[in-house]
């Protein structure tokens, strides 16, 4: 594993809660599914014969990197948070085919394009996610594939509506005392959508599914560890259809370069 550079970040970081950043995503169920989830949807390329050049934008504590340095391939990892960077380090010591860099994901400037770009749960940590989308996409190579994961506004909403948090929506579901872990800048999915296809429109969009579009809305919370594993065939049945696919906590989008 080697280092590159530092870039003085900006946006939200992490630093200062880092291992509670790292476990609020691992080490809980609605973690656990969601990473499963992504790896179901990832498995063809994760799998791939061809030996990809990775790169994890925005990839935090290095779980999504492990699985293609694991697989074979080649990968850059970068983040902005110095902390969560060093809990990655640890998680892949000893790896030889993954490089690690702390920036900021607008200043990504690689010489090098990528087969595969993966920008997971980090346009709602951002102040202009559709400029996210636009660098993203320069990074990556002619008949590469983006994989883009973000918080879904529109199953925010849902959800706090089911819990009678009628006054957070009403303040447009911002917190009086903003939860640093609590995402401030969730997207709607038609609205994403609507700019890839309009300003990208030969681009291909291969995959299209909801993450979590059971698990969240549990009325007996128990279940979501003790009965898993009927969740997650759940998921992995419907997440990718009609209508389902919209509740989903997150929406994840697999974009092909044509």
């Amino acid at each position: 594993m080697k280092d590159r550079k530092v870039v003085t970040p900006t946006d939200t970081f992490f630093n200062g809660i880092a291992n509670k950043f790292d476990n609020n995503i691992y080490g809980t169920s609605k973690g656990r599914l969601r990473h499963q989830m992504l790896l179901h949807y990832l498995s063809a390329l994760i799998h791939s014969p061809q030996n990809l050049a990775v790169l994890d934008a925005g990839g935090g504590t290095g779980m999504m990197s492990l699985e293609f340095a694991q697989a074979g391939h080649q990968v850059t990892l970068c983040d902005g948070s110095e902390e969560v960077l060093d809990i990655a380090k640890q998680r892949l010591a000893g790896a030889t085919n993954i490089c690690v860099e702390q920036t900021d994901i607008l200043s990504l400037d690689y010489p090098q394009q990528f087969d595969v770009v993966l920008c997971h749960a980090v346009l709602e940590w951002l102040q202009e996610p559709l400029v996210i989308i636009d660098k993203l996409f320069t990074q990556l190579r002619q008949g590469g594939r983006l994989s883009l994961s973000f918080f879904n506004r529109d199953a925010a909403l849902f959800n706090n509506a089911i819990w009678g948090n009628f006054d957070y929506i009403e303040a447009g579901l911002k917190a009086r005392n903003q939860v640093r872990l609590n995402p401030h800048n969730a997207q709607h999915p038609s609205e994403i959508l609507h700019y890839i296809k309009h300003k990208y429109p030969t681009y291909t969009i291969e995959h299209k599914a909801g993450i979590r579009c059971f698990h969240d809305y549990l009325q007996d919370r128990s279940k979501q560890i003790d009965e898993y594993d009927k969740i997650l065939a759940l998921e992995i049945k419907y997440g990718a259809t009609e209508p389902y696919m919209w509740l989903g906590k997150y929406f994840h989008l697999i974009i092909k370069k044509d």
